[in-house]
């Protein structure tokens, strides 16, 4: 008897090797509203959520890790390993009344990999992004016996999240989950008064570099149960708690002459170098509910609510709201075991999702609404996937002189499921 045993090693470096890209390459998105809060939060699903519009809490999975509840890791199979990776793709257009611009983007969109460790416990290991900040804008303002001043901000950075997930299954239908984060990055903030009417004003530059580091838990379960005719019902639910994340900030003020597109320095100062404080994620609560018959179709839908009212950061509070996510998606595939048709074998994905976002700015709320498109394309002979999905989104309003956002988001990603630890005999 001959121990066939799958090299995990190959997948393992991928892993780390993508790690590494992802954390020296710095993430960038265009959006305005990433000027708040913690920036735009990326709503952590893969390309098989994000083609279903980030429909998770009640969906369970053997072939993708669906960290949007940790419970669901217990559909892993026992001898399954589950690799996945993906990259997203942003074409986005910012639009005044008085003007518009486009931008586009890409960045590693996540990493993750799952597989079995007894008959009852499940888990994982994720990188993604927990939220980015990215924009750069301009107001031409005219004071009196000073002329033209331009206020000019820009941000950038984000926060990341390292995940430890965990599935336990307590009965036959019923399993509980947590992950385990750690949360961590840099954020970047200036805003810059600069004078092109004159080179006798004095521009001025202020920047807050801040620096988070910290562990964030939230924990999910699903129910599961046997319905007529094959069908599988299973009911979710996650939360996670109120956490302070360590954080530090340092302000640094610069006073400048600019000539011929060239600064020049004329005073730097540290105004709080390496203040300590805490940035508090605050208190998230979702209920989820699907019905699949496994290899055919899946249904589901998601809400979520986040205390957002209670968001501080170094002590002090911000103006932001509590929000609340509505999501629905669907999978079907026609017939998995049709090899003489492979459109047949696709499987065709689709969601819909509105989004009260935690911003409330000028008397208007900051809603969004988002359709998407997607398919799981089968690779023959192996149990690889590609998985692409296409996401039309709009965000804001042009009312009260606020900014709305059109956008198109496209991820290509992957899914490798192997079998592991399995003994084979040859004769």
């Amino acid at each position: 008897m001959i121990k066939n045993r799958f090299d995990y090693r190959f997948y393992l470096t991928v892993f780390f090797a993508f790690l590494y890209c992802t954390l020296s390459a710095q993430t960038t998105i265009t959006s305005p509203y990433s000027r708040f809060g913690i920036g735009d939060l990326s709503g952590n699903s893969n390309a098989w959520n994000f083609a279903m519009e980030g429909t998770g809490i009640g969906m369970r999975s053997p072939y993708h890790v669906n960290f949007i509840n940790p419970a669901s890791y217990t559909a892993f199979d026992s001898s399954s390993f589950v690799f996945e990776g993906g990259v997203l793709f942003n074409y986005i257009q910012l639009k005044t009344d008085l003007q518009s611009a486009n931008r586009t983007y890409s960045s590693v969109g996540y990493l993750s990999f799952g597989f079995p460790v007894t008959k009852w416990w499940r888990t994982s290991i994720s990188l993604l992004p927990y939220s980015n900040v990215g924009y750069n804008v301009l107001f031409d303002d005219k004071i009196v016996n000073v002329g033209r001043v331009n206020r000019i901000y820009f941000g950038s950075g984000g926060i990341n999240r390292f995940m430890w997930g965990n599935g336990f299954k307590l009965t036959k239908n019923l399993s509980i989950g947590i992950n385990a984060s750690y949360l961590f990055g840099s954020m970047v903030r200036e805003s810059s008064s600069t004078f092109p009417d004159s080179i006798f004003y004095i521009n001025f530059r202020e920047a807050y570099n801040i620096t988070t580091s910290g562990f964030y838990f939230d924990y999910g379960v699903q129910y599961t149960a046997r319905l007529k005719k094959g069908v599988r019902l299973t009911a979710g639910g996650i939360f996670g708690t109120k956490t302070n994340v360590n954080a530090k900030t340092d302000i640094l003020a610069t006073t400048y002459f600019q000539s011929n597109g060239t600064e020049y320095t004329k005073d730097t100062l540290k105004l709080a170098p390496g203040v300590q404080g805490t940035i508090t994620i605050p208190f998230m609560l979702g209920l989820g509910l699907s019905f699949e018959k496994p290899e055919k179709w899946n249904v589901g839908a998601d809400f979520r609510w986040q205390n957002w009212k209670n968001y501080q950061a170094f002590g002090l509070s911000d103006s932001l709201v509590n929000s609340y996510y509505i999501s629905t998606g669907a999978e079907i595939v026609p017939d998995i075991n049709n090899y003489s048709n492979y459109l047949k074998r696709v499987r065709y994905r689709l969601g819909f999702r509105f989004n009260s976002t935690y911003l409330q700015l000028r008397q208007q709320h900051i809603n969004e609404y988002a359709v998407s498109l997607g398919f799981g394309l089968p690779i023959r002979g192996i149990k690889t996937g590609i998985n692409l999905s296409g996401e039309f989104a709009t965000r804001g309003t042009t009312q009260s002189n606020l900014i709305k956002e059109t956008s198109f988001n496209f991820v290509i990603g992957f899914s490798i499921y192997e079998r592991w630890f399995v003994k084979r005999k040859y004769f």
